[in-house]
């Protein structure tokens, strides 16, 4: 099973759990899944500011894979979290994590990072924008 399509699942298993109530009052749920996203949302534009930083000329493949699977983590945990609050918001922001991690495949490992990180860096900015855009939303 592939990673998308793991996520997906877990997204839908989280909406469902939601959906049924799960044993919490539903409006102290939904400030606590809001709560939960702003605080994931928080960690996943660090995780990607990291991640910005070490795309630098001096960066060693090891540091930028180090950066890269902090932030896959955080994406993750703001993956669970976001689609209990922003449904809606799931989709663009996978949508622009998955560009991304399209862009990292895309280096030629023979390719210097330098040469790359124009490009990486900028399909970060993508993610940085969306995640900005659903943190106004909902008014972390």
């Amino acid at each position: 099973m592939s990673q998308v399509t793991a996520r997906r699942i877990a997204l839908l298993g989280a909406a469902a759990l939601v959906l049924a109530g799960c044993g919490a009052d539903s409006t102290d749920a939904a400030g606590d899944s809001t709560t939960q996203t702003c605080e994931d949302l928080d960690a996943y534009t660090d995780a990607l500011g990291n991640l910005a930083r070490t795309l630098g000329a001096d960066a060693t493949p090891e540091e930028v894979q180090a950066a890269r699977d902090q932030a896959d983590q955080a994406q993750r945990a703001l993956g669970d979290s976001i689609s209990d609050v922003a449904k809606d918001r799931t989709d663009e922001i996978n949508r622009t994590w998955d560009a991304l991690v399209t862009a990292f495949g895309d280096v030629d490992d023979q390719a210097s990072l330098s040469e790359a990180a124009p490009t990486l860096r900028a399909e970060a900015q993508d993610v940085v924008d969306e995640v900005a855009a659903v943190r106004e939303d909902l008014d972390c």
